[in-house]
């Protein structure tokens, strides 16, 4: 049997990913009584094309213990390969192989912005945050709903047209957002992502009307610069929603219902806007996100579409990150095209260097296919890196009895392999947002009360120690809950917060910000069983490790350094070089090194 783990450096040396003119090294072990009847190769292929053979060669044959066969390979340019071994006779039959692994080739000048390493995140969706009561109601638009009572449930369904109109709004606006910089200063954010601010239609504002105005509903772009500045006083930047891959129907572009003064694109084939879009007959039958009417797709690559959002010198994109904005998490990124994607990082770039470009990308973002394409979003010319929701699932599957530990570690591991380091370092670790149900409600399931919270504390150990920022979606701090949309977009109400859960949040992220180097970390040794995990962030001065067990018996783990401090949500017991946790607990072990 040939036996290879990417993960340990018996095997691989470096880990992960790799820049070009990088020297890997690489080893597959052979049992000591392996009869090497056949000679081993290592077989490389670039994306989708041939496969090329290397012949290993013994590398070290220990008196104990298995022989050591490898080679030496060196990539000539970025890109996905993949590769295996194998032992084949000599007319080419294999008689033996490892499964194909992944290996991901980035540029050597990518990086990305060191605000981000170790960063806390807070996500809030503005219409449900706060409402300051200083920002006037504009004329009201024939269908909106205003609601007077903070906290009262969203409205849910269709209306008796079938349609879900998400036109309720409670009044949430920026300079309420301002008023609550010092709550989310203590917290320890020191990012926050807003989600739709500019002008729309619908409460969720992801069907834009006009990308060069501030919603009136949520303030104007004196509140914005103002909260931007505010917030950079407190040690916290901002970043927005680029939803740059459709409009809404009723944006001045489109202008369906004639609410602007523009003559948009539905309206004349003469409109100025009319190629931003695709008609197949026009104007009642168009492309649409998901077959949405009212979130027409735009032509990205359009070049009078790339003018108005990157490349002018008053694009969109220039004008909201002069405005005060530190970069852009990107609405569906899959629907975004790669020229439209190039174009934004060299704008982005060029305006300001530390500016972050971060996608919705529900998947592996290394190897992903969209489109029929194999994207290259994070090879170093496109985006800064991506929303975790591997890391997301993982946790919520392995902690609700879907997958095992195992399972789990085998998710962390394939993205610390497959993700650039800048990339990976810098990830927006997510446990839910206003696309998924809210943390507390996926982790209720079966179970009293307290079994549930612990496993709402064994998700957040784990969250909190992975490489990346620590993303909160506003609310969950407070032990908020919510299932699919709108539930999990309710009014944030502070007064009703639970104070266990809130406190958890607080010394967590006290526990992590006192960690300095925390951003600098590696991550290593990533185990797991059928209902544990572990794993440490490694660095020159200190370290921590991390334990999650979600079974009912005692775990019993050798611990032959004693920690400096330890974290834990429950009992926890060093000595004699071990370590003892009850049954559904978690512990973060902090050491510094002499």
């Amino acid at each position: 049997m040939l036996l290879y783990d990417p993960g340990q450096t018996v095997h691989k040396m470096p880990a992960g990913a790799v820049t070009p003119s990088d020297v890997i090294h690489f080893n597959v072990l052979l049992p000591q009584d392996y009869e090497e009847f056949y000679p081993i190769y290592f077989m490389v292929q670039k994306d989708e094309e041939l496969w090329c053979e290397h012949r290993c060669i013994e590398v070290e044959r220990m008196p104990e213990g298995p022989k050591r066969i490898g080679t030496m390979w060196t990539a000539t340019a970025e890109g996905l390969y993949f590769y295996k071994f194998c032992t084949k006779k000599a007319d080419g039959t294999v008689v033996d192989e490892t499964p194909t692994y992944q290996q991901t080739v980035y540029n050597k000048c990518f990086t990305t912005p060191s605000w981000l390493r170790g960063a806390v995140m807070y996500q809030i969706f503005p219409d449900r945050f706060r409402r300051s009561g200083k920002t006037p109601l504009p004329v009201q638009c024939k269908n909106w709903v205003f609601r007077e009572a903070w906290g009262d449930d969203p409205a849910a369904g269709p209306d008796e047209n079938g349609v879900v109109l998400n036109n309720d709004f409670f009044g949430g606006d920026l300079p309420g957002i301002e008023e609550s910089l010092p709550y989310l200063a203590e917290l320890g954010v020191s990012v926050i992502y807003l989600n739709p601010i500019f002008r729309a239609y619908s409460n969720h504002r992801y069907d834009t009307a006009d990308y060069e105005t501030i919603d009136p509903l949520l303030g104007s772009e004196e509140d914005f610069k103002r909260l931007c500045s505010a917030a950079r006083g407190q040690g916290i930047r901002i970043i927005l929603d680029g939803v740059f891959n459709h409009t809404g129907s009723h944006s001045r572009y489109f202008n369906k219902d004639g609410a602007f003064d523009s003559l948009g694109a539905y309206q004349s084939k003469e409109s100025p806007y009319f190629d931003w879009y695709s008609f197949t007959s026009w104007p009642a039958e168009y492309a649409c996100w998901w077959g949405i009417d009212t979130l027409p797709n735009l032509r990205e690559e359009n070049p009078e579409v790339l003018d108005y959002m990157i490349r002018h010198e008053d694009s969109v994109v220039a004008r909201w990150l002069r405005a005060g904005a530190s970069g852009f998490r990107l609405d569906v990124a899959d629907e975004l095209p790669d020229g439209f994607l190039d174009a934004l990082r060299v704008r982005v770039k060029e305006l300001d260097p530390e500016a972050c470009i971060i996608g919705e990308v529900w998947e592996d973002a290394s190897n992903k296919v969209a489109y029929g394409a194999r994207r290259r979003y994070l090879a170093g010319g496109q985006l800064d890196t991506v929303m975790n929701y591997p890391l997301k699932d993982g946790i919520l599957n392995f902690l609700c009895g879907i997958e095992t530990g195992l399972q789990l570690s085998g998710r962390m591991k394939a993205l610390r392999e497959h993700y650039p380091e800048p990339a990976f370092m810098t990830l927006m670790n997510i446990l839910g947002t206003h696309d998924t149900p809210r943390l507390r409600t996926a982790l209720s399931g079966n179970g009293t009360d307290a079994e549930c919270r612990e496993r709402l504390y064994c998700a957040l150990m784990i969250w909190a120690f992975m490489p990346g920022a620590a993303c909160i979606y506003y609310g969950d701090e407070i032990g908020m809950e919510g299932g699919k949309d709108p539930m999990n977009r309710k009014c944030f109400q502070p007064e009703l917060a639970d104070a266990e859960i809130t406190a958890y949040y607080k010394n967590l992220l006290t526990f992590r910000r006192e960690i300095r180097s925390l951003g600098e970390m590696e991550l290593i040794g990533v185990r797991g069983g059928d209902d544990w995990v572990e794993f440490t962030r490694d660095g020159a001065a200190e370290s921590v490790k991390v334990l999650v067990h979600k079974g009912s018996a005692v775990l019993d783990e050798p611990c032959p350094i004693q920690p400096e401090r330890i974290l834990s949500s429950g009992p926890v017991a060093v000595g004699g070089q071990r370590i003892r946790m009850e049954g559904l607990s978690c512990a973060a072990l902090y050491f510094r090194k002499v």
